[in-house]
């Protein structure tokens, strides 16, 4: 594994062709081979991998088309009704933003197998707005209606803003239009839900919903996450819904790569040491920005389980280094690396193929009921995750 600074490569061979779960005594995760190649440093990876090349854009619009053929628009009647033509993220007063979905004899395999390729970039907004599910979200009220209302957080969230995705252009600029947005869905999100107010989690999730949609739109998906995903319970006092998933993935990483997760035992890291920003925030700073919206390609597709198979991916790939470690301290610096994949395709592969496991679904389905079981007895709060 080629590290560079912080950074570590994550080897693509880990992910091609491979068995769920690494041997516990081999003595190292990578493929066996007659011919081995010198794993490449980070910048390689990302000079080489990430550039656009003009068949490369060629190949994007190409996949743009294909993903427009997918959607429709659902006030497509009504506009025509109206002698308007709207467009998606225009925001006539009084009304919303025009809302896309998919069409409904699009085949389910298709799609999935769409969505892990990666959803091209100016599509990215349409597309998650049409795959999040938006089934039993509370009402609220009209963002102008939000802003001129006081939270109790607002100062916190005007000192976190600047913090966000500081080095990014749409951000960078102090009460510039970029953070002004952020802290109108944040001020926003404190008021309706006071049970979870504001959290420095939520803050990277907005941002990057603000680089693909508008306001409006992003705080939408914002009250999604929060009440169809399960980041209620990731976002209020005391974090629950973390721990809950702190669980399930501890028994993934015992399945997956057990001997990492020995290692980690006993060395007395608990997933609540590493994997809380990972999970809290989608992978912000954790992964490069291309593998993180692959990530979240994924996410809004099936939900919360992929954020914890990718964070087993990610700790099966540091499975040699980690054994490596002479001590704790080595080992969180490891954990606490940013980490670059050799190739998103095979990561994402990875995941994909990990998530219609049955054996995987199996282990994510018993150990939440089990986690749940645990909260009604009570004993869940002795439980070290």
């Amino acid at each position: 594994m080629a590290k560079q600074g912080n950074s570590l490569v994550l080897p693509a061979s880990l992910y091609v062709k491979r068995g769920w779960h690494l041997r516990p005594h081999a003595r190292s995760p990578v493929l066996s081979s007659k011919k081995k190649t010198a794993a490449r440093s980070v910048p390689q990876v990302l000079k080489k991998d990430h550039r656009l090349l003009p068949l490369d854009e060629t190949r994007e619009l190409r996949r743009t088309h294909k993903w427009i053929a997918m959607m429709e628009n659902e006030d497509e009647d009504e506009d025509e009704e109206n002698g308007e033509q709207a467009q998606f993220g225009q925001q006539p007063e009084d009304t919303k933003s025009v809302k896309h979905q998919l069409r409904e004899d699009l085949d389910v395999s298709r799609l999935h197998r769409r969505v892990y390729k990666g959803i091209p970039d100016e599509m990215r907004g349409q597309v998650w707005f049409a795959l999040s599910r938006d089934e039993e979200t509370r009402p609220y009220l009209s963002l102008a209606e939000l802003m001129e209302l006081d939270s109790e957080h607002d100062v916190q969230i005007d000192l976190d803003v600047p913090r966000t995705m500081r080095y990014h252009e749409r951000f960078y600029t102090r009460y510039g239009e970029g953070q002004c947005t952020l802290f109108t869905v944040l001020h926003s999100m404190s008021l309706i839900c006071k049970e979870c107010g504001y959290c420095q989690g939520m803050g990277p999730t907005a941002a990057m919903l603000l680089l693909h949609m508008p306001t409006a739109d992003a705080l939408e998906m914002m009250v999604r996450l929060h009440d169809v995903y399960g980041f209620h319970d990731v976002y209020r006092h005391g974090f629950p819904g973390l721990r809950a998933e702190f669980y399930v993935l501890q028994a993934l990483l015992k399945h997956c790569c057990p001997r990492a997760a020995k290692e980690l035992e006993r060395h007395g890291l608990a997933p609540s040491a590493y994997a809380t920003g990972w999970l809290m925030t989608l992978f912000h700073n954790v992964l490069p920005y291309h593998t993180q919206l692959r990530v979240w390609d994924a996410f809004f597709l099936h939900g919360f389980d992929v954020l914890l198979i990718v964070a087993t991916a990610l700790i099966r790939s540091l499975d040699a280094q980690l054994s490596r470690s002479t001590s704790s301290f080595d080992l969180h610096e490891v954990l606490s690396a940013s980490m670059v994949p050799e190739s998103d395709d095979a990561l994402l592969m990875w995941v994909h193929r990990a998530i219609q496991d049955p054996k995987i679904k199996s282990i994510i389905g018993d150990h939440r009921r089990t986690w749940s079981r645990m909260e009604q007895e009570g004993s869940h709060t002795t439980y070290f995750v």
